[in-house]
């Protein structure tokens, strides 16, 4: 999936040497079994951006895509212990967890490093930017692997020969096994099945659905085997949009699927297809066909389809069981909220399939819930002044698992609780955020870990009979080079302070420069903003890479901010709901929030105040700008949703309709204020932007020209949405100008070659 593209003799000559790659004599990666960070001695300065941003990274390479056994002896996930891009597929086992490397695909050539010539340089971002093996999934026997890469599928025996799926229908992805071991697989749109037990599998198209602007994004099997469920995606009714393209030789345009808030969005439909043969069966989801589908699962028997679903606006929540053999619907619960703005929704089946789990914050905050089938009043499984965020019901460890802030707002803990409620236990040890993947038996778990001192790793969590050593929580994967461990990494520390509208606590994550010097007043940064920023985890927010930057700034003597705005979870739910119809107004106060309370520590300079973020970031920084003059001396908007009347659909969760709610999409978006511009305004935005328009950003530095402000505009002709993680060539130069800007204006001239 590298955009490449062969005839059928080289795809034949490229499966034959992936085959001739895969599974040689398995790589035992050292240091495995660590419980314990990389070592934070060294130097007290920061390696330079240049580093930072460069192959191999020195953080390394997240572990993902973490597939248990059916045994719940062994682990599959994808990994690359090299510091770069390209994943390959490794294992580990609950006995001896160290990674095991099980495939080592073709990788694209690379001409050198140092090459001046454009088209190797070409050559040499493209090879960063492959993503290697994209899935792996176990055979239902435990004993091979299914994997992923370039469009086709390939399974093996660990340590044996692999064998390579037929080349026709290319483009297969999303492949999952039944109980009984055929696979199922997405190509272009539509559903295929393949006997995976046949040495050359047959290829077996289930649906014809597909077409211009229709087709399947996600399915699932029934646990007898004999059915699959599936969404389809139709973008018929939408209105496409036009957006250029100046890289190619000739300007070209492209028409994309791009409603505006207000207009008709895609719209799905849940069906339900027996491998016995005959067409699909469409369950009755009601008469909204734009309603949004969260989540589907058969219940244990394999005649009952869970769905949980709500209107556009996630207002009205609806959890319906579906007889999966007539497509006949009862609804179970139904949760009306019209101050809702956020859908953090889970349901699942009880063990028995005599009952239901599902998230909600009918109460205070996000907690879990049980109802019978019966229906009647939800039991209270969680409770208290904390949130859930996730959880898995777990039968043969008669638990739910769940992850949680309880005890700190901006960590996330593995917890256990029985299916009937009582003592919430806390099983992670480590400060930070983990993410959970539970083994079928509910004995452990593949958690994705970091915190703001250990990057993204891969631990072995014991759920069960936890006896409070460091077995319970054992190091799988060591991603950081040896080299990480040479540099002084900076730990941020976790503040709250008031609302200077309404008194609300507010939590900020505060990054101070190393060897801090209190009699000294120092710049500061707010930022990079946006909801949900608070967080013991590398880099604090992860949608960006922001996690070298911050480190950059700090070591170059600013003081980071970030704020958790109205909006963000884990603060109870009249903290969440208080950005309804209120973009770029009560969320820029709880920033400015935060440059108040910085004016209470003796070396913070709130004369030399930045901000900066991108996206819904960016619109904040924006408005900041303009409805705060003199309080923000330099901000960079990195591309700015400045006009919510173009927003995405989902924005109606947080605005409702533009039709009904004018004025408030008027204040929210940030042309209407443009004219109280009187500090310094860089805009970066990506020209192949889809998500928030470049059009916007154009028409935005036009309309300050016209009023005779200054801004500087920064365009990455490359970039789509991802301006600063779309290849690391656009990440140094958008990072350097952003460096730049806020050095030129918050600490003056920026001397040769600091970057």
């Amino acid at each position: 999936m590298n955009g490449l593209r062969f005839d059928l003799r080289r795809q034949h000559v490229m499966a034959l040497a992936v085959a001739a790659a895969m599974l040689g004599a398995p790589c035992l990666r050292p240091g495995y079994g660590q419980t314990t960070a990389p070592a934070r001695t060294g130097s007290s300065t920061s390696p330079t951006l240049d580093r930072l941003y460069s192959l191999p990274r020195l953080i390394g390479t997240a572990p993902k895509g973490f597939a248990w056994s059916a045994d719940s002896q062994r682990l599959a996930f994808l990994w690359n212990d090299e510091g770069t891009n390209f994943y390959d597929a490794w294992i580990t086992t609950v006995d001896a967890p160290q990674p095991v490397r099980v495939t080592r695909m073709p990788r694209p050539d690379t001409g050198p490093r140092d090459s001046k010539d454009p088209v190797v340089i070409r050559q040499n971002v493209d090879a960063e930017r492959a993503a290697g093996v994209q899935s792996v999934v176990w055979h239902p026997d435990g004993k091979r692997l299914l994997v992923a890469f370039r469009g086709n599928l390939y399974l093996t025996a660990v340590g044996g020969s692999p064998q390579p799926f037929p080349d026709e229908p290319r483009s297969k992805s999303r492949a999952q096994f039944s109980p009984d071991g055929r696979v199922a697989f997405l190509s272009a749109g539509d559903l295929y099945i393949a006997d995976a037990e046949n040495p050359a599998p047959t290829m077996r198209r289930l649906t014809s659905i597909a077409g211009d602007g229709i087709a399947i994004e996600s399915f699932t099997w029934s646990p007898d085997g004999q059915s699959i469920a599936f969404v389809e995606d139709d973008v018929r009714r939408v209105r496409r949009r036009v957006f250029p393209d100046y890289l190619p030789d000739e300007t070209t345009t492209t028409q994309v699927p791009r409603p505006l808030p207000g207009e008709e969005s895609r719209s799905r439909r849940l069906g339900v297809i027996a491998l016995a043969g005959g067409s699909p069966r469409w369950m009755d989801l009601g008469p909204n066909r734009l309603d949004e589908i969260f989540s589907y699962s058969f219940s244990p028997d394999s005649r009952t389809v869970l769905v949980d679903k709500s209107d556009v606006f996630v207002k009205d929540r609806r959890i319906l069981l579906i007889d999966a053999a007539g497509g006949t619907a009862r609804e179970l619960y139904r949760e009306q909220n019209p101050n809702n703005v956020q859908a953090q929704w889970a349901a699942e089946w009880t063990p028995d399939g005599q009952g239901v789990y599902f998230l909600s914050d009918r109460d205070e905050d996000y907690h879990i819930y049980r109802l019978p089938l019966a229906g009647g009043t939800p039991k209270r499984i969680t409770t208290g002044d904390w949130a859930v965020s996730d959880f898995t019901v777990s039968g043969p460890a008669s638990a739910i698992f769940l992850v949680g802030n309880q005890g700190r707002p901006e960590e996330r803990h593995i917890f256990r609780v029985g299916l009937d409620g009582g003592r919430v236990t806390r099983l992670s040890r480590q400060p930070g955020t983990h993410t959970p993947v539970v083994s079928p038996d509910g004995r452990y778990a593949a958690d994705h870990f970091s915190s703001d001192s250990v990057p993204y790793d891969l631990l072995l969590t014991r759920l069960t009979g936890a006896s409070g050593n460091a077995d319970d929580e054992r190091r799988v994967t060591t991603s950081p080079l040896p080299e990480f461990s040479t540099f002084t990494w900076v730990t941020p520390q976790y503040i709250t302070f008031p609302s200077v509208v309404d008194g609300a606590t507010l939590h900020g994550r505060l990054t101070l420069p190393p060897n801090l010097d209190r009699t000294r007043k120092y710049p500061i940064i707010i930022g990079s903003v946006y909801s949900n920023t608070v967080r013991n985890q590398w880099g604090g927010r992860t949608a960006h890479p922001t996690w070298g930057l911050d480190q950059y700034l700090a070591h170059q003597g600013y003081i980071l901010l970030n704020v958790d705005i109205r909006g963000s979870s884990g603060h109870g739910k009249a903290f969440r709901q208080g950005i309804r119809l209120d973009y770029g107004g009560i969320d820029t106060e709880d920033l400015y929030s935060g440059v108040v309370h910085l004016k209470t520590l003796p070396f913070a300079d709130t004369d030399r105040v930045g901000i900066w973020g991108s996206s819904y970031g960016g619109l904040l920084t924006c408005m900041s700008l303009f409805k705060k003059p003199g309080v923000y001396k330099a901000g960079v908007a990195g591309a700015p949703a400045t006009n919510v009347f173009h927003a995405m659909t989902g924005e109606m969760r947080v605005m409702a309709m533009p039709q009904e709610h004018p004025k408030e999409y008027a204040s929210a978006s940030a042309f209407t204020f443009a004219s109280g511009l009187r500090d310094h305004l860089m805009i970066i935005h990506g020209m192949r932007d889809t998500t928030v328009m470049f059009r916007d950003s154009v028409s935005l530095v036009e309309q300050l020209m016209l009023l005779g402000k200054d801004v500087d505009f920064v365009v990455a002709p490359n970039s789509q949405h991802g301006w600063d993680n779309e290849g690391l060539y656009q990440t140094l130069f958008t990072f350097r100008k952003l460096v730049g800007h806020f050095d030129r204006y918050l600490k003056g001239p920026t001397p040769s070659g600091s970057h």
